[in-house]
Parts: C-alpha cells; sequence; structure tokens
C-alpha cells in the first residue's frame, strides 16, 4: 500500500519573532533593552506537540505570551490559521484568539476561588458563542466527563479539590471553545509526580481525540521526552537546537542541550549521559555576552564564538545553532 506523504497543514508558524522590553537604568541614564525573545521561528500542525524548554529566563514564557496575543511581538511574523497576528488590529485578534487558549502553571492560582466550576466553564461560552443556558451547561457537562471529573462536580468551588482535580478543571474550560492551539505554561510541575503522569496523559487523550496543538513549555525533560513530537531548545531568547524529540534525547548536537540532557536522572543506566557541569549563570539579557550567548559557559568555545554570533542551520537533519557542530558532534 502507498503511504500518503502529504504533509500537514500548518496551524500556527512563527517567523523571526522578538520581543523586547524597554528597562530604565535611572535617573538621567539611557534606557536599556532587555532581549527576551530574539528571532525565534518554528511551525506547530494539528495534532502534534512542540515542546519549548530551557533555563529560568530564556523566553520561554515571554513566547507564550505572543502566542496567546496577550502582548503584541516587538517585530517579526506570527500567522494562525492563514491570519498574520503579530500586528493585527482588535477586530482581527477577536475573531483569532478563541483559536488559542492557555493551561497556566499552577491549578491554585488560575481558577477564581469565587466561581463554581460551573460558572468558569460557561464563561466562555457565554462571552463567544450565542447559545442558551441549557446548551452551555450541556456542552460544560460534556466536557467534565471527557476530563475525568464526575457530574457532582459541577456546583463545586475549586477549594473543594485537589491539586490534579483543579488542572483537570483548567484544561477542561481551556477546550471548551475548541481552540486549535493550546499553550501549555509549566502544567505539570506543581502537582505530585504520580499526578503529573494522569495529566499529562489525559492531554494526549484529548489531543488524539480532538487534534488540538499543543506548545508545552516545560524544564523538566523527562515530562518533555514523554508528550513532545518535537522539542525546541531556547538560551536567552534565541533557538539553539530544534529537531523531533527522538533525535534530540538520542543524539543531542549543541552543547547547552547536551548539558541539559546530562541534568536529567536516568533509571536505565544504559540512557545516562556524560556529566556536565555549566559554570556560571544565565547571562543578563541587558548584556549578552558578544558571539555566541552560551560563550562564557562553552567547553567548547573558541574565538570565533566569542565573536560571531551562530546562525540556525540544518545539520545532521535538524537546526542547530552552534559554530563547532562538525567538531563536537
Amino acid at each position: 500500500m502507498m503511504q500518503n506523504t502529504t504533509p500537514s497543514p500548518i496551524l500556527l508558524e512563527a517567523k523571526n519573532l522578538a520581543k523586547h522590553y524597554p528597562v530604565s537604568q535611572g535617573w538621567l541614564k539611557p534606557r536599556a533593552v532587555a532581549r527576551a525573545l530574539d528571532g525565534v521561528s518554528f511551525t506547530l500542525t494539528p495534532g502534534k506537540t512542540l515542546a519549548v524548554v530551557g533555563e529560568s529566563g530564556c523566553g520561554k514564557s515571554t513566547l507564550a505570551r505572543q502566542i496567546t496575543m496577550i502582548e503584541a511581538p516587538t517585530s517579526g511574523e506570527l500567522w494562525m490559521d492563514g491570519i498574520n497576528i503579530a500586528h493585527a488590529d482588535r477586530s482581527v485578534l477577536k475573531q483569532v484568539r478563541p483559536l488559542v487558549q492557555m493551561v497556566f502553571q499552577n491549578p491554585y492560582a488560575s481558577l477564581n476561588p469565587r466561581k463554581k466550576v460551573s460558572a468558569m466553564l460557561e464563561e466562555p461560552l457565554t462571552i463567544n458563542t450565542s447559545l442558551s443556558r441549557a446548551e452551555r451547561a450541556d456542552k460544560a457537562r460534556a466536557m467534565m466527563a471527557k476530563v475525568g471529573l464526575r457530574p457532582e462536580h459541577y456546583g463545586r468551588f475549586p477549594h473543594m479539590f485537589s491539586g490534579g482535580q483543579r488542572q483537570r478543571i483548567a484544561i477542561a474550560r481551556a477546550l471548551m471553545l475548541e481552540p486549535k492551539v493550546i499553550v501549555a505554561d509549566e502544567p505539570v510541575s506543581a502537582l505530585d509526580v504520580s499526578i503529573q503522569a494522569q495529566v499529562l496523559n489525559l492531554l494526549m487523550d484529548l489531543q488524539e481525540s480532538s487534534g488540538v496543538a499543543y506548545l508545552f513549555i516545560s524544564h523538566n525533560l523527562s515530562v518533555v521526552e514523554h508528550i513532545a513530537d518535537e522539542v525546541l531548545v531556547m538560551y536567552l531568547g534565541k533557538c539553539v537546537e530544534q529537531g523531533s524529540k527522538a533525535e534530540l534525547f538520542s543524539h543531542p548536537l549543541h552543547p547547552y542541550t547536551k548539558a541539559l540532557l546530562a541534568s536529567t536522572p536516568r533509571i536505565d543506566p544504559t540512557q545516562r549521559q556524560q556529566k556536565m557541569m555549566l559554570p556560571g549563570e544565565l547571562p543578563s539579557p541587558l548584556a549578552p555576552p558578544p558571539g555566541c550567548a552560551f560563550n562564557n559557559r562553552c567547553p567548547h568555545a573558541n574565538d570565533r564564538c566569542r565573536q560571531d554570533i551562530p546562525v540556525l542551520r540544518q545539520f545532521q537533519g535538524r537546526l542547530a545553532a552552534c559554530h563547532r557542530l562538525e567538531e563536537i558532534s
């Protein structure tokens, strides 16, 4: 039988997306610029998960705010369902926003403690649709069943639930408008390990049944390995490596990716990476080092790395930004 080679349609595409924040340095001093996001490009297709990983401060949450249209990017393009929403007007954003929803990190803070589950799930429908009250209630109850909540939970307040149940409520709320993209910003980091697995499996089941695409932000590579299809590694606002999960985990190219994987605990000794200690901390986005931003922590850095910014390029079927890929891979 001939295999179907038709490529999946691109649902979300970022082209050189950047977000710069002006920062005051004090009286009579010029304003500095924090390059929180500095030229990130990627595509997302239906039913797939793109994981964004990196240390705190690398720009993951800033990227999430651009995708969810909370902020407008400084430059670049962001195409959603064929519409460039990077600098679109209010009417266009109102049309597109229901297609992108978000699941936040902390289920204890992301739910309104004064509202019942019924009100939180029906609110998106009240604002964005013309459904009747009975139709909204039916849809909310059906969504509760999909995420593993019982009918009696419909009239309860958030404080009456465990952390895992609260995150299920948050996931149900994000799915009420049948979005095409869900941005999940560390959605399981605040949960117990046993509950993390349940929520991850729920997300994967919902993706399989609905075809929704995930932009999954995490610092936990064990979680990423479980759920992702593609992985984008960020460092100081830039993408340093991007490729399929299988290739990236089995043979990382960039020294920073190798360091991240080496820090991930492994039960199987055959899967453990050689230990790699990174000196220092993530540089300030107000004053990044010249050349490669990773050069002051990289064990392979040379004079060229300290002078020239590496370009993200194709290498062994992946994208990576390093001058010395041929020598260290």
